[in-house]
């Protein structure tokens, strides 16, 4: 092991760059579907080493470039094997677009690597032999994390902390620190073999943190073992629903000669006859994410076709295109959920608040109007962003937490929710991105959701994966990618408030104020230069 840590160290140039972007790449098989994360006992040590490569005998301002160097291209592999997938959406229309789908790729994991080169560039003037250096690495990594989730909107998606709870019983500790403490704690665990194999003069720090990270990662696997064991209520309120998957290619789902046999295909699936329950009894039907490829709110008929297939007392919620025109030319076009009643009258909406940024609406469109590219404004400005984030639902359902698509990915913005949510419903289209990981990593996201806040979650997605989750983000049910089909279950009940749904992200702060003080008063007392 010596000879292998001594050989990492010794790298120099574009060997230990090469060597960098590929461990990163192999970190990413610890994501969604796959989920290998035992490899980050590999990879991660492996990144640590190529860190004490670049600093080796370098002044501070060298060593800072050079690790930044190590970090982008660790970060580099990461992300490019992590978010493949979205090169799949430029193939949709792949006449036009298909052309950038390297570069849009490349580009969109060369900027997330930033963050992780700039995580490893800021611990150059504490680095050190001393297995603390690693802590200092976990405090400058999960604070890039956190800014990588909140900048230009944001994208808390995958990552290292991630990784952390890709198996159920891992996955029961969000529910007390939610997802952003995974990424101060996940470093610190997987650089367990940093700690076992530090230099003779600083063994014994390096055995005491070995111990700490053993001790945390056993806890971690108690916690979820004993959750797991606990049973889940059942709903004061029970509540029958049925998720429609209707697997719509994205090609297909906008051309006008299609509208008729798509909306034909959601209400087949919505009246089709299901042995365990009868129609009758189902109390909330949900389709996907702009499932209804036209303004439904402006076609009666279409309307009165929903009130003939849903029983008289159902609910119906799906995703829906809708507009509005202010003094008749500013058109505002919403990416919304509509909650229609057994009659077909819409009894409530809910516009997308956080869209996604190229995808949904393009940024800085008062700046592409100000140097004279409006038209490019006008033609790619897609949907207005909703104002007000609220509850939906009846006394029969419950109160009900409204998601499109993305947005579950934010913890942090659904607790900025009002309280109260009996369930989540999460309505998605992840049709543009194929059989890839895509859809599993956004279906991980929503299971995590479920932990955080305690609340079972309704997934529907148009090409799938859709599934009903129970508030420990177990699967209850689910309909494969690329089917077309209906789930049908009573959705489970909800838990208590967790201890992360109370307090949120202060307690990713909390855990880095507390982490940082520590390691600042043993490095003073141990005189570690």
């Amino acid at each position: 092991m010596a000879f292998l840590i001594s050989s990492l160290v010794l790298l120099d140039g574009w060997r230990r760059l090469l060597i960098a972007f590929v461990f990163g790449a192999l970190s990413s098989l610890a994501q969604a579907p796959l989920g290998w994360f035992p490899l980050l006992w590999i990879t991660i040590p492996v990144f640590i080493w190529l860190m004490d490569s670049a600093a080796l005998g370098k002044s501070p301002r060298q060593a800072f470039w050079s690790m930044v160097r190590v970090g982008w291209s660790f970060g580099l592999g990461f992300f490019l094997f992590t978010f493949y997938w979205i090169g799949a959406s430029f193939l949709v229309e792949a006449d036009i677009y298909g052309w950038m789908m390297p570069f849009a790729i490349f580009f969109f994991a060369a900027g997330l690597a930033l963050f992780w080169a700039l995580a490893a560039g800021l611990v150059a003037p504490v680095w050190s032999a001393s297995p603390l250096r690693v802590v200092w690495l976990a405090l400058s990594w999960s604070a890039m994390e956190w800014l990588r989730g909140t900048v230009f909107t944001g994208l808390p998606w995958g990552g290292i902390g991630q990784a952390l709870t890709s198996q159920t019983v891992t996955m029961q500790i969000l529910a007390l620190i939610g997802s952003q403490s995974m990424t101060l704690l996940a470093p610190i665990l997987f650089a367990l073999p940093v700690f076992v194999f530090a230099s003779p003069d600083y063994r014994k720090t390096g055995l005491s943190l070995s111990a700490i990270a053993a001790l945390l990662f056993a806890g971690q696997l108690a916690y979820g073992v004993q959750r797991l064991s606990q049973p889940v209520p059942a709903a004061d309120k029970p509540v029958v629903v049925r998720i429609i998957q209707p697997n719509i290619p994205q090609k297909e789902k906008w051309k006008p000669e299609n509208r008729s046999w798509i909306f034909d295909r959601l209400l087949a699936l919505t009246t089709l006859d299901q042995a365990s329950t009868p129609l009758e009894d189902v109390n909330l039907f949900v389709w996907p994410e702009t499932a209804v490829p036209f303004y439904l709110i402006e076609q009666p008929n279409g309307l009165t076709a929903i009130a003939k297939a849903l029983p008289d007392k159902a609910t119906l919620m799906t995703g829906a295109i809708r507009r509005e025109t202010a003094f008749t030319t500013d058109e505002q076009v919403y990416n919304s959920i509509y909650q229609l009643a057994g009659d077909g009258l819409v009894v409530a909406s809910y516009d997308k608040v956080h869209l996604v940024p190229f995808g949904e609406y393009l940024p800085m469109l008062d700046w592409l109007k100000a140097i004279g590219l409006g038209h490019l404004a006008e033609q790619a400005s897609g949907f207005t962003a909703g104002t007000k984030r609220k509850l939906l639902g009846d006394d029969k359902l419950g109160k009900i937490l409204p998601l499109i698509c993305y947005e579950i990915a934010f913890p942090s913005e659904i607790r900025s929710y009002p309280a109260g949510a009996d369930m989540i419903v999460n309505v998605t289209n992840d049709a543009w991105f194929g059989s890839t990981a895509g859809p599993w990593q956004h279906m991980h996201l929503a299971r995590m959701r479920a932990v955080e806040t305690g609340l079972p979650v309704i997934r529907a997605a148009n090409t799938g994966i859709s599934a009903i989750f129970d508030p420990m983000g177990r699967v209850v049910q689910k309909l494969d990618l690329q089917t077309d089909g209906i789930l049908q279950a009573t959705v489970p009940g909800a838990l208590p408030p967790t201890i992360y749904e109370r307090f949120g992200d202060r307690m990713f702060l909390f855990l880095w104020l507390l982490t940082g003080g520590f390691t600042l008063i043993i490095q003073r007392k141990s005189r570690i230069p």
